[in-house]
């Protein structure tokens, strides 16, 4: 199943956009874009719980 993750569904005015297989790999892309492009430093529990947050399962996303 792919996941789409929008940085402007997490609060940011920006364009950026991922879409891919749910697993951490895609997650671990979410939080370099933070990371470079908002200078936010997200941990992986973070980002793994943001996801969470828009309603996906994490038994979803634990997929390596």
């Amino acid at each position: 199943m792919t996941l789409k993750l929008r940085c402007q569904d997490y609060g940011f005015e920006c364009d950026f956009v991922l879409e891919g297989e749910k697993n951490i790999a895609l997650l671990e892309k979410l939080r370099e874009h933070f990371e470079e492009e908002h200078g936010i430093d997200y941990t992986r529990e973070v980002i793994t719980q943001m996801i969470i947050n828009r309603g996906h399962s994490l038994e979803s996303i634990r997929k390596e």
